[in-house]
């Protein structure tokens, strides 16, 4: 029997994984557990990077992310109805913190808009790119990240709650502002889409879970389900790249310039969340930093262009990273998640 081992570190549990891959035979069970264990670390990942590469070759996917297909925006209801199955509002903590990180968040969407639209007068997809990324609220995975680091998971969870409520009615001004439609017509277009994909999936979420208990014990494979509409979402979204990059001249360098102001503004997210409160510091700046890229692609691509989207998966890509670095640097054991709590879903993390 030919048969490869090799280590990998847990960092949770402080200790080697023995993991072996053979061609020939069974493997021993032990040997089947770890297996399973570093193929669940690998697959997440995979999913997140496979659908960015293979979406490259298929431009003509862009179709499915507007009328009257709309894949992201039914994707994002499904994916926001899962995050919310566990949550309990009565349960929620509203705090002083809380009002803070909403309003840096929608400041740190605002002010780059209006900085970068000074700064070039000739293209607004920059300042576009910059508020979509900064407005973006707080991801419900955000929670399961805070749990890993040993914080007040309670917090996080308030603070998703607060800040997609918040974010949603603030749009409804700001939305305006930013495509510079005042009329009627278009505040009524950007409230049914709040309420579509925001209202709607909370609502549901909550009846859902009074009526039907039992749909709790299938979180897990929920969660997966959500996981793979996220990854059919970047699919979609590397095909609008490489239509927008075809058609371009200038495609490379607007993609090169939306990319580095994702960087930027997933650093200044991250820093000042732990700057602004000083008894939450690592929840904040997970608040802050770790964002619901999958509303922020949707809107994006309602209200300003392709090119101003492709700063949401800059964003993901960023952050995913931080993440990685965050668990590496910090092990620990991990507290469970209250049912009360909700765990977020890996698509948004």
């Amino acid at each position: 029997m030919f048969v490869i081992y090799f280590y990998v570190y847990d960092y949770r549990k402080q200790r080697l994984l023995n993991v072996s891959f053979t061609k020939f035979g069974t493997l021993p069970k032990h040997d089947k557990m770890s297996r399973k264990v570093i193929m669940k670390k690998l697959i997440r990942p995979a999913m997140l990077v496979v659908p960015l590469a293979v979406g490259m070759f298929f431009p003509e996917v862009k179709i499915l992310a507007y009328p009257p297909y709309n894949v992201i925006r039914w994707a994002l209801c499904v994916m926001i109805f899962i995050n919310v199955l566990q949550i309990r509002f009565a349960d929620l903590k509203p705090r002083k913190e809380h009002g803070i990180l909403l309003a840096a968040n929608i400041l740190l969407g605002v002010v780059p808009f209006y900085l970068l639209k000074y700064l070039c007068p000739g293209t607004v997809i920059p300042a576009q790119a910059a508020f979509f990324t900064g407005i973006a609220p707080t991801a419900a995975a955000s929670a399961v990240i805070v749990s890993l680091l040993n914080g007040n998971v309670g917090f996080a969870v308030t603070a998703f709650v607060i800040s997609n409520a918040g974010i949603s009615l603030a749009l409804l001004g700001l939305l305006p502002l930013i495509t510079g439609d005042f009329t009627v017509a278009f505040f009524y277009q950007v409230a049914q889409s709040l309420v579509t994909v925001i209202v709607l999936p909370l609502l549901l979420a909550q009846i859902t879970g009074k009526i039907f208990p039992g749909i709790m014990k299938h979180l897990g494979k929920l969660k997966m389900f959500s996981l793979s509409l996220w990854s059919l979402s970047l699919f979609i979204m590397a095909g609008i790249a490489r239509s927008y990059f075809d058609r371009s001249d200038a495609g490379a360098g607007m993609i090169a310039i939306t990319g580095i102001i994702a960087v930027v503004i997933c650093i200044m997210n991250f820093a000042l969340g732990y700057l602004l409160t000083g008894r939450f510091r690592r929840e904040s700046s997970q608040m802050l930093g770790q964002k619901n890229t999958t509303f922020a692609l949707y809107l994006a691509l309602q209200y300003a262009s392709g090119e101003a989207a492709l700063a949401t998966v800059f964003y993901v890509l960023c952050h995913n990273l931080w993440n990685s670095i965050q668990l590496f640097a910090f092990p620990g054991e991990v507290e469970p998640v209250s049912p009360d709590v909700n765990s977020g879903t890996d698509a948004e993390r």
